[in-house]
């Protein structure tokens, strides 16, 4: 079924993928403070890792009363750090930046015997993410 949330998500894998696209471009040094912050760091591969799953896996949805303002924290942290709103949206659009976030991603579906190319595969993590309550599973719901 085609929601509102699959519709946001799917723009969000658009950009995350557009993002992540080539790792051969070069990193902006603008955006090292970013990449340095392990929260926004691990933020962008848990919502990363979320999409994956959500765009390929019909029977899992995101929880948006959790992922909404989850997202809307890390731009304030990003904030916090002295980067304006169109600085934080122009990292988020940065095509080396999703490149290296997208791989960072898939190296964590591999760890977990998942593949964005196998849909089976990312139901069974999500489930096994939803069962646990990790970060991701939290961010998830089934049905």
């Amino acid at each position: 079924m085609i929601t509102p949330i699959r519709i946001l998500m799917a723009a969000g894998f658009v950009l995350a993928t557009t993002l992540f696209t080539s790792l051969a471009h070069a990193q902006d040094p603008r955006w090292q403070p970013l990449r340095e912050n392990t929260e926004i760091e691990e933020g962008l591969l848990l919502i990363m890792v979320g999409t994956f799953i959500v765009e390929n896996c019909d029977v899992i949805d995101v929880r948006r009363m959790r992922s909404t303002p989850y997202m809307i924290g890390l731009a304030r942290r990003a904030m916090g750090l002295g980067f304006s709103r169109a600085e934080v949206e122009e990292f988020i659009d940065d095509p080396a930046e999703v490149a290296r976030v997208e791989a960072r991603a898939e190296a964590y579906l591999a760890q977990n015997g998942a593949s964005s190319a196998a849909p089976v595969s990312l139901c069974r993590l999500g489930r096994d993410e939803i069962a646990r309550g990790t970060p991701i599973g939290r961010m998830l719901r089934e049905g």
